[in-house]
């Protein structure tokens, strides 16, 4: 709304109300004031203001209007209006969410500014023609105003304004308050809320569930640690988890802990400890969180522990059968050997050799896979152990390619198939002089159905001829390869150096 000059206008008197004398001034505040401050409520605080609008701004009606979510100004209290009129002016406002610093506006006449005729006519229907514009200022934006109606030409004075912008700062610091208190009780409720459904679902967790205040000391255990511990919820203040540790643990799992508090970062911790339950020890894995203020400061820790005590138990039975596997598909070996040396006595020493050479193998990949419990072999390893026995081929073989695990059929068959391509190379290939090299690399290939790309390529070594028949080592790559793992294998006798190209579908682990 438009400011008009606080003056009189050459067509009519203009009204000046008496002023209230200093006395009654600072009582009127002093009653708002301490009216603001018991205020136990929004509408308490709009009743004291517009008391004290009407007691010091000789007004007979006056608003208090504050934005909503949305950003309009809605009537929130009001003395001597109409329905009509608020409806109608709902939402006028010279100010919008989030101006700073706005400046009170005062009206002499209506009828002076430039005011659409629609809202002239509705406030000189309501019998009103000066208005006051005095904005409410909360975290220093506006946040609303009040208003004050005189139903006469008014000439507003320098006291008079100065009284109405105290008022307005009184009732601003009092919404302050209040937004901040109703914000603090929100967050009270937000975090009642919380902590019930935290307690709810940590009650109901199938794991065991701890909360530590900063100095280790126990805040909260669930119910499945509480009967785990044999400790009742009104005594958790008083229990000391340390009593429960396993003595050759607790300095380790102290210090760990101690550790983690002292640099505010998680930690995974194992260790033994008492249970309430069956009086025996059990191995917990402990993970735990740093529990931090919104100023970064330690609160405690919060974890969980989870009972590892027969996955331990499994894992130790399955390494021993392992073990014991392992140790029989040795004996195995050594047996076919002792065989095979015994049978072929009689047979030239290559083709012996070679068979001993290939029993040899398939026992380098065997170790392979029971350091991983035969999970998987790396076919960096796996290419390593094979192309790189013996000193004198060092710098000649070259090897590149990703972390890939195999497991252990795609291990066994593709170990065999680089023993194989070694061989000849080192019988008849670039191997077999002081100067041929060979390159092995692989990598991941094709979208929809991943394959790993496997190329072996020979140079420097004599000329190549493509043999007049398919030997064993053919064979072997195109039933281990093609047949057992559904690949593909290509072998390129180019004259300049042997190449071949595998494509195996992908293992899926890196």
């Amino acid at each position: 709304m438009a400011h008009v000059e606080q003056q009189a206008g050459s067509d009519g008197a203009v009204a000046v109300a008496p002023r209230l004398d200093a006395v009654n001034e600072l009582a009127a505040l002093y009653r708002l004031t301490d009216r603001l401050y018991r205020a136990r409520s929004q509408h308490d605080v709009y009743q004291a203001a517009l008391d004290a609008i009407l007691g010091t701004l000789s007004c007979s009606r006056a608003s208090i209007l504050l934005f909503d979510e949305a950003g309009t100004m809605q009537f929130v209290a009001w003395r001597g209006l109409s329905d009509h009129y608020r409806t109608t002016l709902r939402g006028h406002s010279p100010w919008k969410p989030g101006d700073r610093d706005p400046q009170p506006i005062f009206v002499s006449d209506i009828d002076e500014t430039n005011e659409a005729d629609w809202i002239k006519a509705t406030i000189r229907d309501e019998g009103i023609r000066a208005l006051g514009f005095i904005p409410l200022v909360a975290d220093g934006e506006v946040v609303g105003k009040f208003m004050t109606y005189y139903p006469q030409r008014r000439s507003f004075t320098t006291p008079e304004i100065e009284l109405a912008v105290t008022i307005a700062r009184q009732v601003g610091f009092s919404l302050e308050r209040a937004r901040a208190d109703a914000r603090r009780r929100a967050a009270e409720q937000d975090l009642r809320e919380s902590e019930q459904r935290f307690r709810l679902m940590s009650e109901n967790a199938p794991v065991m569930i701890w909360m530590s205040d900063g100095e280790g000391h126990c805040l909260h255990l669930n119910r499945m640690l509480r009967e785990f511990w044999g400790v009742a919820e009104e005594d958790i203040a008083s229990f000391s988890w340390a009593q429960t540790t396993h003595p050759d643990d607790m300095a380790e799992v102290g210090a760990a802990i101690m550790a983690a508090m002292a640099e505010k970062r998680p930690c995974t911790i194992v260790g033994r400890y008492m249970s309430a339950i069956d009086g025996a020890y059990h191995v917990l894995q402990t993970h735990a969180e740093p529990r931090l203020s919104a100023s970064g400061e330690l609160l405690g820790m919060i974890g969980v522990n989870i009972d590892i005590s027969e996955r331990q138990r499994a894992d130790a039975q399955r390494e021993l059968l392992l073990a014991e596997l392992n140790h029989r598909v040795k004996n195995t070996l050594a047996v076919v050997q002792a065989m095979a040396h015994q049978t072929f006595r009689h047979v030239p020493r290559e083709p012996r050799q070679a068979f001993e050479s290939r029993l040899m193998a398939l026992a380098a990949t065997h170790n392979l896979l029971t350091a991983s419990n035969w999970e998987s072999a790396a076919l960096s390893d796996i290419a390593n152990d094979t192309l790189q026995p013996a000193d004198v081929y060092k710098g000649r073989v070259e090897i590149a390619g990703p972390r890939v695990l195999l497991p252990p059929r795609e291990a066994l068959a593709l170990s065999m198939a680089l023993h194989e391509l070694m061989t000849n190379a080192v019988k008849y290939g670039a191997l077999s002089n002081d100067k041929g090299r060979v390159k092995l690399a692989w990598s991941r290939a094709g979208a929809d159905k991943p394959v790993l790309r496997i190329g072996w390529s020979e140079s420097g070594g004599p000329a190549v001829e493509a043999p007049s028949r398919r030997g064993f080592g053919s064979v072997l790559l195109e039933r281990s390869l093609e047949e057992d793992l559904g690949g593909t294998v290509e072998l390129d006798y180019r004259p300049e150096g042997f190449a071949c190209a595998i494509d195996v579908p992908w293992p899926g682990r890196a």
